[in-house]
């Protein structure tokens, strides 16, 4: 995968498989901030993700999106480097304000050797990432129904994922 990248997802497992792929790019202490409307696959993009890190068929009874909790963690073993991989997966979709971020943990997670994947990510502003990181990686989901009619068989998603460098 080179990136910027562009795909089109026309079902829940094509996303996964999508994010499974970018995770042979993610290294630990990554950001990811992820982007699109509600129901667009950004937690299915996560899930993908904890399957290609976690060595697991199926993350779909491990990953949940945190709307309330605004944090879930997922521990996935020892890289080959013998460091623990953890995923810090954020939804920050109900965020009111700074003392809410402070308190999810998302700035220590950004400062660990965490992967940190932030859904609704792009409510925290760039003022607080570029602080602790030089870049970051951006995932766009953007959902499109052919021909204007709501059905499964016409709704498919964009995705296109860039790397973005931090100008400090």
């Amino acid at each position: 995968m080179n990136l910027p990248f562009k795909y089109v997802s026309k079902l829940p497992a094509e996303t996964e498989q999508i994010a499974e792929e970018f995770g042979s790019m993610v290294s630990c202490g990554d950001f990811i901030l992820l982007k699109g409307r509600l129901g667009a696959g950004k937690t299915k993009f996560v899930s993908g993700m904890t399957k290609y890190f976690c060595h697991v068929k199926d993350s779909g009874n491990i990953v949940t999106s945190p709307t309330f909790s605004l944090m879930n963690r997922y521990f996935c073993g020892i890289d080959k480097s013998n460091k623990e991989i953890v995923i810090d997966h954020f939804d920050f979709y109900r965020l009111k304000n700074l003392y809410d971020l402070e308190n999810s943990g998302f700035f220590d997670s950004l400062s660990s050797d965490s992967i940190t994947i932030a859904e609704w990510g792009d409510k925290i502003g760039f003022d607080y990432i570029n602080i602790i990181k030089n870049y970051y990686f951006e995932v766009n989901i953007a959902v499109n129904e052919a021909d204007n009619e709501f059905t499964a068989e016409n709704l498919y998603r964009e995705i296109i994922i860039e790397k973005k460098i931090i100008k400090n």
